[in-house]
């Protein structure tokens, strides 16, 4: 299962990449101060019956909510 939440995260974090123009060391660290690395990993059982935009969506709602300028 850990290579299913990686081959994840690594596909949600290229899209958000792309989405917000963003370098992946700044997205990357967007992801490991508001804890997005750990919610995904944390609630794949969830996330990976969804799309990925619909997993997209719901990180860029925590970071807004969180604070996060995206």
């Amino acid at each position: 299962m850990v290579n299913e939440i990686l081959f994840m995260e690594a596909r949600v974090f290229s899209d958000f990449v792309r989405k917000f123009n963003l370098k992946p060391a700044d997205a990357n660290r967007l992801f490991e101060n508001y804890g997005i690395w750990k919610y995904i990993e944390e609630c794949y059982d969830v996330l990976h019956m969804n799309g990925d935009e619909y997993i997209l969506n719901g990180i860029v709602r925590i970071l807004q909510k969180k604070g996060a300028c995206v």
